[in-house]
């Protein structure tokens, strides 16, 4: 007999059919409603602490597989 997962939100515990949207993380589920309260609180949080959100201009330097071996040589 094949085994039969229930998916639910890990936060809020909805279960699939009670949500638009359910996000599956490696060992959780996140619907729409609980993502949409935690960016509420993220958002409170920065107002608070006086905190300016990142932005996506940031810019990040991806190393040539050559570099990245040289660099873990060197814990050999």
């Amino acid at each position: 007999m094949a085994k039969q997962t229930h998916l639910h939100c890990s936060f809020c515990g909805r279960s699939r059919a009670e949500v638009k949207i359910l996000i599956a993380g490696q060992e959780a589920h996140i619907c729409e409603n609980c993502i949409e309260h935690a960016q509420e609180i993220i958002a409170q949080e920065l107002k608070d602490n006086n905190i300016q959100p990142a932005t996506n201009s940031t810019k990040i330097s991806i190393k040539k597989p050559l570099e990245i071996k040289k660099f873990l040589d060197e814990y050999v």
